[in-house]
């Protein structure tokens, strides 16, 4: 029989390593709980380091992507109402009414059926992140998918909704730009070219707004192409920097240190990271595996460098209170809970209430950077379009000054 080492928290908040034998992991696990300890490392005897495997992305393509939290809603109602997920994903179908979304989804059932696991079979959806798949890889393995297909649900509108109210906020400021664009392009290639004779047989100089214009304008007449190659140029421009590891940690560390956007980024990160982390340990995941599972969470590569540091710690046998100290991104009130959630050997629960708080805070600050983004945008927009008025407006007016000379 396989040997598994492990260490684990003891009742009174010690900890303890040793050696089981166990048919697999899964029932090694179980096993230590049995005996009252509380397992946050567990690996083969031979020092394999075994995670969930999740497959990669489905090689087909879909235009039209599947509403996640509608699925995982649907499906949680299903499965409490006593449906297998096979029956539950069959139903769904059923009721879906774009064929291509039909498509995606019966690739699903179609893998279900034929022996999958869950977390395998939904991994083709586009959304899917590797955290999610093991949340449902958790879920399956605990019998909790109907609850875990809830929380993703609910995780899911909240960042739908949460992305309406940005667009919804940027909208009438992008209006606003758009005809702010076509009004300097009317003035580049039409008025400008208009009172530019007036100034070729005059001693006076032209203005500088008329000559930034003229500019302007002779590129759009004379090098059209000059656009559409600045935008392919562009677009490649961020496809090969998108690629590139150092330019990602680059704009990482930017975008984490932009006033009120940066603290924002990293708060929401962290709500995700200590929701799935709460879920996973609840559903019997071993620590430094739950933690390698909810790093996934971050695309930003400093918040991701921390994650690792706190699973890295944790693997040499640190409390998780300690690991999240030492990584220096948590505030005050998560590093308390973590602490009283250690003690109380309640750390599923515990985190689960800091994801909340956290989210809840993250809701309130985005909701007032909502209502002051708008009017800030539409201000700045009219203090551009009033200068480049009053520009215009005092090169015409200069007009009357040469025919007085």
């Amino acid at each position: 029989m396989p040997a598994y080492a492990y260490r684990a928290y003891l009742v009174d908040g010690s900890t303890e390593t040793g050696v089981l034998d166990a048919s697999t992991k899964q029932d090694a696990a179980r096993k230590l709980a049995q005996q009252g300890r509380r397992s946050y490392h567990l690996a083969p005897v031979n020092g394999e380091r075994q995670t969930l495997r999740l497959p990669g992305r489905s090689a087909l393509t879909f235009t039209r992507r599947v509403d996640l939290s509608r699925l995982f809603s649907e499906l949680s109602v299903l499965l409490n109402a006593g449906f297998t997920v096979d029956r539950a994903l069959n139903a769904v179908i059923s009721g879906q009414a774009n064929h291509q979304r039909r498509q995606q989804l019966q690739s699903v059932l179609d893998l279900t059926t034929g022996g999958r696991p869950i977390a395998e079979a939904f991994a083709g959806l586009p959304g899917i992140t590797s955290d999610v798949a093991a949340l449902l890889a958790s879920g399956e393995r605990s019998g909790k998918m109907a609850y875990i297909c809830q929380r993703l649900a609910d995780t899911f509108e909240a960042t739908a909704k949460r992305r309406a109210a940005i667009v919804e906020a940027l909208a009438y400021p992008a209006f606003l730009l758009m005809v702010m664009s076509g009004a300097l392009v009317i003035l580049a290639t039409v008025l400008v070219p208009a009172l530019e004779p007036i100034f070729e047989g005059s001693s006076a100089p032209k203005p500088f707004t008329m000559t930034m214009l003229s500019a302007l304008g002779t590129v759009f007449r004379d090098y059209p192409f000059v656009f559409p190659l600045a935008a392919v140029l562009g677009l490649l421009s961020y496809l090969f920097l998108s690629r590139s590891a150092g330019a990602r940690k680059q704009f990482s560390h930017w975008l984490l240190n932009i006033p009120l956007i940066g603290p924002l980024v990293r708060d929401a990160v962290i709500a995700r990271y200590l929701e799935t982390l709460a879920l996973l340990l609840g559903n019997g995941v071993a620590m430094t595996e739950a933690l390698g599972l909810a790093a996934n969470v971050s695309r930003q590569s400093s918040l991701a460098a921390s994650f690792a540091t706190i699973e890295e710690t944790v693997a040499n046998g640190a409390r998780l209170h300690g690991a999240i100290v030492k990584a220096g991104i948590f505030d005050n009130a998560t590093m308390s809970l973590v602490a009283l959630g250690e003690e109380a050997n309640a750390l599923p629960v515990v985190l689960d209430r800091a994801a909340k708080m956290l989210q809840l805070t993250l809701s309130r600050r985005i909701d007032t950077v909502l209502k002051l983004l708008t009017p800030a945008l539409t201000i700045s927009l009219g203090f551009l379009v009033g200068s480049l008025v009053i520009s215009v407006m005092t090169t015409i007016l200069s007009i009357n000054d040469l025919a007085l000379q």
